[in-house]
C-alpha cells in the first residue's frame, strides 16, 4: 500500500521525469549523434553505443536515488521517525518499502532508455543486455540505500541546494572516462572509480560482448557494493536506530 502511494506521488513529480528520464535520454541521443557519422568499425561502434546506454541508465538511476529519493525521504522523515515511537513500523521496514518503490522506478527509467535504443537500433536483444539490466537494478538498490541515509540525515533545503553539485560529483564515479580519453587526471579519477561498484558495470558488459570470463569484475562489483554500503548502514544504526529505542 505504501509503495503504491509513493509511486503515485513520484509519477506526478515533474522533477522525477526531468532529472531521471528526460535528461539521460537526451544525453544518450546526443552521444549517439556524436559518433553515428564516425568511421569506426561496426563492432567498435556497437560497443561504444552500449557503453553510452549504460551511462544513460546510471545517470537516471543515480538522479532518482540520490536526488529525488533523498529529498522525498527528507520531506517525510519526521513522520516516519514519529511512527517508530508510536507503532511497530521501524525505519528498516520503511526503507525496505521505499526500496521496492525505487526498484519499480529504476526499472521504468531503464525501460524508457532501452525503448529509445531499440527504436534507434543501437541496443542488441541478448544476454549482455539482460545481465546488464539485472546489475543496474542491483546498483539502483545500492544507490537508493545511500539516498535514504542522506535523506534521513539532511534537510530537504540542503539537498535542494546540493543536488546539482552532487550530480556533478556522482558523474565522476559513473562515466568511463578512461574508455575515450587519457591523462594523469583520468588515471586519478579511474583509481577512485574502482572503489565503487558503478565502475565494474563497464568491464562486465565488455567481457559479455567479447565472451570473456566475468569472475573478476563481477567479484569486485559485489565486494565494492557491500564494503561501501557499510558506512551508510552504520550511520543509520548509530544516529537513528539507537535513538528510537
Amino acid at each position: 500500500m505504501i509503495a503504491y502511494i509513493q509511486l503515485r506521488q513520484v509519477l506526478r513529480n515533474k522533477r522525477f521525469f526531468f532529472f531521471t528520464i528526460i535528461i539521460p535520454c537526451f544525453w544518450y541521443l546526443f552521444m549517439l549523434n556524436l559518433v553515428k557519422d564516425s568511421h569506426l568499425s561496426n563492432p567498435l561502434l556497437n560497443h561504444l553505443w552500449f557503453m553510452w546506454f549504460l551511462v544513460a541508465c546510471l545517470m537516471g538511476i543515480t538522479g532518482n536515488s540520490l536526488v529525488t529519493f533523498s529529498k522525498r525521504t527528507s520531506t517525510g522523515r519526521n513522520y516516519y521517525l514519529l511512527e517508530t515511537h508510536l507503532s511497530h513500523y521501524s525505519l528498516w521496514r520503511f526503507m525496505c518499502d521505499q526500496l521496492l518503490t525505487q526498484f519499480i522506478l529504476n526499472t521504468l527509467i531503464m525501460l524508457v532508455i532501452v525503448t529509445t535504443g531499440f527504436v534507434l537500433g543501437t541496443i542488441p536483444t541478448n544476454l549482455t543486455l539482460l545481465i546488464s539490466l539485472v546489475l543496474l537494478n542491483v546498483f539502483g538498490i545500492y544507490s537508493s540505500i545511500i539516498g535514504f541515509v542522506v535523506g534521513i540525515l539532511l534537510d530537504s533545503s540542503i539537498i535542494d541546494a546540493a543536488s546539482a553539485p552532487l550530480m556533478i560529483i556522482v558523474s565522476l564515479f559513473i562515466v568511463p572516462f578512461k574508455s575515450f580519453t587519457a591523462g594523469p587526471f583520468v588515471d586519478l579519477v579511474t583509481a577512485i572509480q574502482k572503489l565503487f561498484p558503478g565502475y565494474y558495470l563497464y568491464p562486465i558488459a565488455d567481457r559479455l560482448m567479447n565472451n570473456k570470463n566475468l569472475t573478476a569484475p563481477l567479484l569486485f562489483f559485489c565486494l565494492t557494493t557491500g564494503i561501501t554500503l557499510i558506512p551508510f548502514l552504520a550511520i543509520l544504526w548509530v544516529k537513528l536506530i539507537k535513538k528510537t529505542r
